[in-house]
């Protein structure tokens, strides 16, 4: 230890001591210009050079001498090993386990006399500090002794004020700037807060531990905290760099719990684990502050793009004060010096408060009280722009609830009301925005209350499933009360059956295992004795003893493998029951053969398959309720394993099952649909796995003259319909988002594979995903039928009007005129021309929702407008569109529904965006119809949400439909919309921004600027 400490101390003490000393010169010959008291500037300037020089060598030693105490110990420790053993070789001819111990040895010896050594270097430069500081300030402590003494005076040192060039003490504010009589008490305090508190041993190297915690300090472990925090910047840095131009996308929520960073994050409470923080003392919480408040500086230095850098530094501050409670409620003191002079810097700021009272750092009332402050009702523009769009994100966002910022609501309704106290009119554009956000807020179902802070009733705290779905309640109850109707149907056929029913069939499915086994492949066998069960038992020939054979076999075996889990010689479950059943199971269907032609002998085989898919999906529901009913674990891994095999073993080619392969097929749709996972949630994961299975959807979806196309599309309904309740709420669970992204690779592949299937049912998909999933609707709106030529929208040259394609109408399989078979009389004999005065209102009140609501029914939206477009593009030519587009009744119509609310006309507008495809007749004439009521409409409102409809679509990941890229394309380059001149383009820096960079990704370079969309 000693030859380490004299290694390093000169270097150290001698860069300590010169920093300090210059430092604490020059502040306190500045601070003490007109203070007369030599003493006071003595031992202010003692205070401040022993802290600073003190401090300075702590940090500064503290590394190179643990280094160097280990390196002096090791070559110590070798040498007396090679004496002992008299040899004198290096220690690298140590073996591996001499080594292991001397690392050690040198590790625990090293770490023990570190403090040590740290608090000697420490004084040696405090001493050295105060002594060349005395020396330095010697002369004007002397003349001020002097002047005292000898003129009975003051001392004023007025040559800090003399120099022209000198900015300071010429430029400090009044309150800093030296003056007569010198530093107040309540000034000195600063300095006397440098009397360092002596520090004590750490808590491990005291004997036993056994020390009061109250009375000692240096409890945390500062060191290990910073070395973390310096290890988890490093290691996002990496992540970031490795991400590359993704890096922007990443967000702390994807990165895994096994990662480094949340590793990192977690370790926190792990170094300071025997702390609580009623025993923290001063000390502790001081540097715990004094820490926090470096990472929060760093945090307003950080690029607002690496929002994984924000929100790890964010959950680090979030660790630290569950050990700290003070910190939070100093942290929404620092936020209000942060820096927010340009527009940079206020979007940071924004950014970072919204991620604080997510974390809740920061209380919600205080920045409600604040941030309406300083906006000055609505005076302060700067500052009403950010308050209006720190309270959309922090709602929509469900950061927070609107009846938690009163202030700041108040203030939006006075703006948009145009009541806000001042001298001059509003700005429109405030106006505005703040009118639309309180539309969007009332129409949104917060957790809270409502857009205007009125507290929602607790039974409609959180939107239920049936309330998030777009079906009615009704239907939703009817597929959610399934599973018990099912149940209560079996539990009744199950009554019937005989006392020792079930333990015969257990004796026969055992004796089938054993044959099977032993004349596997032997078909003669195996055919004998399907013979025998149906002569004996009556498998196959009596309807009521086929399903009580079924299902007493299917809860056999189900039972089985369910209780191999408890074998814990095994991983996982026994199938070989489950795999045997169903081997049985599709020989009774191949074999079956009561007689008569081959069309009824193919009858047969599918009425035993109905037969066979009926019972298993009866237990399964059945099997999923009870376990519903009495809270208990449910698998459905051995029913995924039965239908799987099943699938897999009738969909392999077989001559005898060959002609009716497409029928085989669909009987096991119609079996999926019966167990979809709104009646049975637990088999979600199993039934999306089956429905797209190789052996059955590539089956289903190529079979002769499209009769597959039906069930699958059904499935997929499904499938959207349970989802889409989740969807709507934006936060799912990990579950759910596993299951989206099993669901996202399906559509994928179906656009891959199958696009002209689901292209031919765009519609009745759109109708149930949600609005806010705009990149799934995206995905199925891209799929192009194949044989369909790509033309590159982005080409100078592009023309769409002389496209072969436009004059072709697309296959559309949806149910078009079934939402309107109410109204659709009516709305034929609008667009004769034998117009009704109420027919408008007629149609509204039509399209609304059943439930007396004034909101509009998607759905019924989407038939109508894509009829009444198919009935304009027969009244018209292709190349009659543009021209002659305005004088249709169907255009009256659409420009009639322009003049709904901003939340109808929303949806209006998404019904035509949707029809914005690949390339044919219906894309051309929905592209005319949105472009002409953007060139026509007087309501700027109107083109601001064309152009939000179109741009929420094209902001996200690709694919992007081709109808919706050339739309935008000629909307942003044709000088006829003066696209680039209207105000809500410029509304905002970032707005801007956003609109400049899908305008560079959909267009050729240098097309931007061209056009007015350059900078």
């Amino acid at each position: 230890v000693d030859n380490a400490i004299r290694e390093i101390i000169q270097p150290v003490v001698e860069r300590s001591v010169s920093i300090a000393c210059i430092t604490s010169k020059a502040i306190v010959t500045k601070d003490f210009a007109m203070e007369g008291d030599e003493n006071k500037m003595q031992k202010a300037a003692q205070l401040m050079v022993a802290n600073l020089a003190g401090s300075l060598a702590l940090v500064t030693c503290r590394e190179p001498l643990h280094s160097s105490i280990s390196t002096h110990l090791r070559q110590i420790l070798s040498s007396a090993v090679n004496d002992a053993t008299g040899n004198s070789s290096t220690s690298t001819q140590l073996g591996e386990l001499e080594k292991n111990a001397l690392d050690q040895c040198c590790a625990i010896c090293s770490t023990d006399n570190l403090e040590l050594g740290c608090r000697l270097i420490e004084k040696a430069a405090t001493e050295k500090a105060v002594r060349k500081l005395n020396d330095t300030i010697a002369p004007a402590l002397a003349l001020r002794k002097d002047t005292r003494e000898k003129k009975g005076q003051l001392y004023y040192d007025m040559s800090i004020f003399g120099s022209e060039n000198q900015r300071y003490p010429r430029e400090l504010p009044d309150m800093l700037r030296p003056i007569p009589g010198g530093l107040r008490q309540e000034q000195l305090l600063v300095y006397e807060a440098f009397q360092r508190i002596p520090r004590q041993p750490s808590s491990d190297s005291q004997s036993g531990g056994t020390g009061d915690a109250n009375n000692s300090t240096g409890q945390i472990n500062m060191t290990a905290i910073s070395a973390i925090a310096l290890k988890l910047d490093k290691t996002v840095e990496t992540l970031l760099n490795t991400a590359g131009p993704r890096a922007q996308e990443i967000s702390l929520a994807m990165i895994p719990p096994e990662h480094d960073i949340k590793q990192l994050i977690a370790a926190i409470p792990r170094v300071v684990a025997s702390v609580e923080a009623s025993t923290l003392g001063s000390s502790d919480i001081d540097s715990i502050l004094s820490f926090s408040q470096g990472i929060l500086k760093r945090i307003y230095e950080v690029d607002l793009s690496q929002r994984l850098r924000l929100e790890a530094l964010i959950a680090l501050l979030e660790m630290l004060n569950k050990i700290c409670p003070r910190l939070g409620r100093n942290i929404g003191t620092w936020t209000k010096y942060a820096p927010t002079k340009t527009d940079p810097e206020r979007k940071l700021h924004r950014a970072v408060l919204l991620l604080l009272v997510r974390s809740e750092l920061i209380q919600i009332a205080d920045l409600d009280a604040h941030l309406a402050k300083i906006a000055d009702e609505g005076r302060d523009e700067i500052w009403l722009e950010f308050l209006i769009l720190f309270v959309r994100a922090a709602i929509l966002e469900n950061i927070v609830p609107p009846s938690k910022m009163p202030n700041m609501i108040n203030i939006v309704q006075l703006i948009a009301e145009d009541r806000a106290p001042t001298s001059q009119q509003n700005n429109p554009a405030f106006r505005k925005a703040a009118a639309r956000l309180l539309e969007e807020l009332r129409n949104s179902l917060s957790s809270g209350g409502d857009a205007l802070g009125r507290q929602a009733s607790p039974a409609r705290a959180r939107p239920s499933y049936e309330e998030s779905s777009s079906m009615s309640p009704t239907s939703v109850k009817q597929l959610t009360d399934a599973s018990l109707v099912i149940a209560k149907s079996s539990l009744s056929l199950a009554s019937n059956d005989p006392p020792n029913a079930k333990q015969n069939v257990t004796d026969i499915l055992v004796n089938w295992l054993r044959v099977q086994h032993e004349a596997a492949g032997n078909d003669k066998i195996l055919a004998q004795f399907l013979q025998l069960l149906q002569q004996k038992f009556g498998v196959g020939a009596s309807d009521d003893e086929t399903e009580r054979f079924l299902r007493l076999t299917t809860e056999v075996v189900v039972e089985s493998c369910v209780k191999s889990a408890a074998d814990i010689s095994i991983k996982g479950l026994r199938y070989d029951a489950i795999d045997g059943y169903s081997k049985l199971l599709s020989y009774l269907v191949i074999h079956m053969n009561g007689g008569g032609t081959a069309e009824q002998v193919t009858q047969q085989r599918l009425g035993m398959l109905n037969k066979v898919l009926g019972c298993i999906t009866r237990s399964l529901v059945t099997s999923h309720e009870k376990a519903h009913q009495t809270n208990s674990q449910w698998d459905q891994r051995p029913w995924f394993r039965l239908l799987l095999n099943l699938v897999c073993e009738l969909n392999t080619p077989n001559q005898l099952l060959d002609s009716m392969k497409s029928s085989i097929v669909n009987v096991f749709g119609s079996a999926f649909h019966v167990i979809q996972p709104l009646v049975v949630p637990g088999f979600a994961f199993a039934w999306l796995e089956l429905i797209s299975h190789r052996m059955f959807l590539s089956n289903l979806l190529l079979a002769k003259d499209q009769k597959g196309w039906g069930v699958m599309h059904q499935l997929l309904i499904d499938l959207f319909l349970f989802m889409e309740p989740h969807l709507r709420k934006l936060e799912l669970t990990d579950a759910l988002k596993k299951y989206f992204d099993g669901t996202l690779r399906v559509i994928l592949m179906l656009v891959h594979d199958f696009p002209t299937f689901l292209a031919a049912y765009h519609l009745s998909f759109c109708n149930v995903i949600p609005e806010n999933c705009v990149q799934l609707r995206n995905i199925i709106l891209s799929a192009t039928p194949k044989g369909v030529p790509f033309h590159d929208p982005i080409n100078r040259n592009f023309k769409i009007d002389q496209l072969p394609e436009i004059a072709q109408s697309p296959l559309i399989l949806s149910n078009v005129v079934g939402p309107l078979m109410s109204f659709k009389n009516e709305l034929d004999n609008y667009l004769r021309g034998q117009q009704s005065p109420d027919f408008f209102n007629i149609l509204l009140g039509q399209l609304r929702k059943q439930d007396n609501s004034k909101e509009l029914d998607a759905p019924k939206v989407n038939s109508v407008v894509l009829y009444v477009g198919m009935q304009g593009l027969a009244r018209l030519q292709n190349d009659q569109i543009s021209s002659n587009l305005s004088r249709t009744p169907e255009m009256e119509l659409f420009q009639k529904l322009m003049e709904l609310d901003d939340h109808g006309r929303y949806i209006i507008l998404n019904a035509f965006a949707n029809q914005l495809r690949y390339p044919s007749s219906h894309t051309h004439y929905f592209s005319c119809v949105m472009l002409f009521l953007f060139n026509d409409s007087k309501d700027e409102g109107v083109k601001e949400q064309i152009t939000r409809v179109l741009l929420e679509r094209l902001i996200t990941q690709r694919p992007h439909p081709w109808g919706l890229l050339i739309t935008f394309i000629e909307l942003i380059k044709n000088t006829k919309y003066q696209f680039w001149n209207h105000s809500f383009t410029r509304c905002a820096t970032e707005i801007e921004k956003v609109f400049e960079n899908v305008a560079r990704s959909c267009m050729l370079p240098g097309a931007v600027a061209a056009t007015g969309g350059g900078d």
